[in-house]
């Protein structure tokens, strides 16, 4: 509990904790004691006397009505310390010449942000007095650097975060590289006075003239935030729901068939990610950063809903923002991880039959079912693109290219697929895909699905039925006929010109089962 006192500062009523006004006075008999051999050194106080007014309305909000201790301290720390000219003056008395032989003598120069003519942060009004150049230039470049190379937002942050602000007088001078002479702090003293002024009678003259209008703006700034904290609660509430339904209720929603169902997310991440203990970290990174989101969403919904501006509030935030970053980083890495695994392609490849005939037919074989009533089952639930059992991944879907021939025969080949980080992993998962056909006259029967072990997991596993056709011959697949005619130009007398038209005639033509037997025709040329 702390005793509170009722001053008017230059027309302004504030209610002030008493040790603050005590401070408060004492600041303000030291400045006169500064100032007293000065010129104009009333003006300059009421000048400060009206920056003061100015600086502790802006302490005060809707909540809050009380100036504190700690709103005096950071006040006058913004306005700096009087005794520092008491020290100047005293040394002056003693040495009245001395500083004139080094006030040209440049100073102990650092750097310093410098808050009272910045644009942002100060930063680079701060750069450009440490280097004596136009804030201009320095501004230019850091608008390049944002532009060309990336990197000038986070640097500006950065510098912001590690380079002091200027708090007084003397900070000043020496940001400005100025010797610390009475002289030099005299006419900085003089130079705030003045700036100080200007914004004061602004500040008056705004009190007097827009207090209506000041209300308003305030008015519809508390709506805008109102709004906003609602949105952002709402957003936050429809994540939270996603977030319990999809994942923390382990739903198996993704289309792909297992022996259960559909597959849960736990399931496919262990086919997707490279390892057993990715899973496991990938829940961690996934519940992490889900729930810090959707806290932050909330917190900061409330805050801007009800102005919660105290420390807490601010370090909640930055933890839940940071545990949003942590969760996010960790599931771009497992990401990455798995990348890497599908960086490489192996290939294998075998001729399995040669055919001598006119015409071959492709038949797609469904693996059908029969019931105790008689009929045969045709679909299998062919619906998805894979299904997984304990031991095998079953993919549907097989690709047929078409090419001419270098003889009279058919020639079918079947060739698989398989990603992984190295060339001869890829070759080993390859190796493992099982795909069945067989011949049956001039027929073809052809599976439309394939499977390879489940301990591959999903690496872009693909199977591709090469056939082979001969100059005359045809395929017929679905009730469409695949051949390779002669284009030639009979009236071509020169071969060698005919034989580099048949080659640009030359076409491969490719086809696609589907799991359910569907068939699809498309070409390119070759």
């Amino acid at each position: 509990m702390k005793k509170t006192v009722s001053v008017n500062i230059k027309g302004s009523n504030f209610l002030i904790e008493e040790d603050a006004y005590e401070l408060l006075q004492d600041y303000l008999d030291r400045l006169s004691d500064a100032l007293k051999n000065e010129s104009g050194s009333k003006e300059i106080i009421e000048d400060v006397e009206l920056r003061i007014a100015e600086l502790c309305s802006e302490k005060l909000s809707e909540f809050k009505t009380v100036v504190e201790l700690e709103d005096i301290q950071d006040i006058l720390d913004t306005l700096g310390d009087p005794s520092m000219y008491l020290d100047e003056d005293a040394e002056e008395s003693t040495q009245e010449k001395s500083y004139e032989g080094s006030s040209s003598k440049s100073g102990d120069r650092r750097l310093f942000r410098d808050t009272e003519n910045a644009v942002i942060g100060g930063v680079c009004q701060g750069i450009a007095n440490f280097m004596n150049v136009d804030v201009v230039v320095v501004r230019a470049i850091f608008v390049v650097i944002l532009l060309f190379a990336g990197f000038g937002f986070p640097l500006y942050v950065i510098l912001w975060i590690i380079v002091p602000k200027t708090k007084s007088t003397i900070d000043r001078l020496r940001m400005k590289g100025r010797p610390i002479t009475v002289e030099s702090v005299r006419e900085e003293v003089e130079s705030a006075a003045e700036k100080i002024k200007d914004q004061s009678n602004s500040f008056a003259s705004n009190l007097r003239e827009n207090e209506n209008a000041k209300r308003r703006l305030t008015s519809a700034g508390r709506v805008i935030a109102i709004v906003a904290g609602i949105i952002l609660i709402m957003w936050g509430l429809s994540w939270l729901v996603m977030f319990l339904i999809f994942i923390i209720g382990g739903l198996q929603f993704i289309p792909i068939l297992s022996e259960d169902g559909m597959v849960s997310v736990t399931e496919l991440g262990q086919l997707v990610l490279a390892s057993p203990d990715d899973v496991a970290l990938a829940w961690f990174g996934v519940l992490l950063g889900g729930f810090s989101i959707i806290l932050f969403l909330l917190l900061l919904g409330t805050s801007l809903i009800f102005k919660l501006k105290n420390r807490w509030t601010k370090l909640t935030l930055g933890i839940l923002f940071i545990g949003t970053l942590v969760g996010g980083i960790t599931c771009a890495y497992l990401g990455f991880k798995a990348g890497v695994d599908v960086t490489l392609k192996g290939e294998v490849e075998k001729e399995v039959t040669t055919l001598y005939t006119d015409e071959l037919t492709l038949l797609p074989e469904l693996n059908a079912t029969a019931t105790k009533n008689g009929f045969n089952v045709k679909s299998n639930g062919r619906n998805g693109f894979m299904k997984i059992s304990e031991k095998e991944i079953q993919m549907y879907g097989i690709e047929i290219l078409y090419r001419e021939s270098s003889d009279s025969l058919f020639h079918i080949s079947q060739n698989f697929s398989a990603r992984a980080k190295s060339n001869s992993k890829g070759v080993k998962r390859a190796e493992r895909i099982e795909h069945d056909l067989r011949m049956v006259g001039d027929s073809l029967y052809l599976d439309t699905d394939y499977h390879f072990p489940r301990e591959d997991k999903i690496r872009d596993q693909r199977v591709l039925i090469i056939i082979d056709i001969p100059e005359g011959g045809k395929v017929l697949a679905n009730g469409r006929e695949i051949t390779f005619s002669d284009t030639e130009d009979e009236d071509c007398e020169d071969c060698d010109e005919k034989e580099e038209k048949r080659k640009t005639r030359r076409q491969r033509m490719y086809g696609r089962y589907y799991g359910d037997g569907d068939y699809e025709n498309h070409y390119r040329h070759w």
